[in-house]
């Protein structure tokens, strides 16, 4: 792995693949010092446009419900999606978890990436919401609320964060988060 690390950790989450917006979460980036990696994500996901039916309408129909529902089976046909439940009213409960080796890129749903560059440098990133973006959210009564995590190796490099916490004594105990 190389000695440099980009860690580039967005504040907020953009809506997943097949519109699905994160909700409640928390997202973990663990690397190990020979630059492989596991990236899980463990919380509640809304469908956006099952909200937005809900909204205009006070609740979904059964026939939509039910197709949701089946939309949860669907998921846990990908090798990344460790489980997947409905929990009615658009909402899912979603565990995934990727594995990758050193130089692979990943990107979970559309929400979070990790890419590395010619240069060695690894980016992590989530692209962050406009306020316009957020509020029209709050009208379907979406707030999305989560953490990501990242766990380094000893011998990495920081060359920029923007995390809220990070680890302390010399780096010695606990993540950017």
């Amino acid at each position: 792995m190389s000695k440099k690390l980009l860690s580039v950790l967005a504040a907020s989450a953009v809506l997943l693949t097949g519109c699905l917006i994160p909700e409640s979460f928390k997202v973990e980036a663990d690397f190990a010092a020979n630059g492989d990696y596991s990236f899980s994500y463990d919380g509640t996901a809304v469908h956006a446009m099952a909200a937005a039916e809900e909204k205009q309408k006070g609740s979904l129909r059964e026939k939509d419900e039910e197709g949701l529902k089946a939309e949860a089976t669907k998921m846990k046909k990908d090798p990344m999606v460790q489980s997947a439940e409905y929990l009615g009213q658009g909402r899912y409960q979603l565990k995934l978890l990727a594995k990758k080796k050193a130089g692979e890129n990943m990107k979970m749903m559309d929400i979070f990436s990790v890419t590395q560059g010619k240069d060695g440098v690894i980016t992590i990133a989530s692209p962050k919401l406009a306020a316009k973006d957020v509020q029209e959210l709050s009208k379907l009564g979406i707030k999305i609320d989560g953490t990501l995590e990242v766990v380094l190796p000893k011998n990495a490099t920081i060359i920029s964060h923007n995390a809220t916490s990070k680890p302390k004594f010399f780096g010695l105990f606990g993540t950017y988060a």
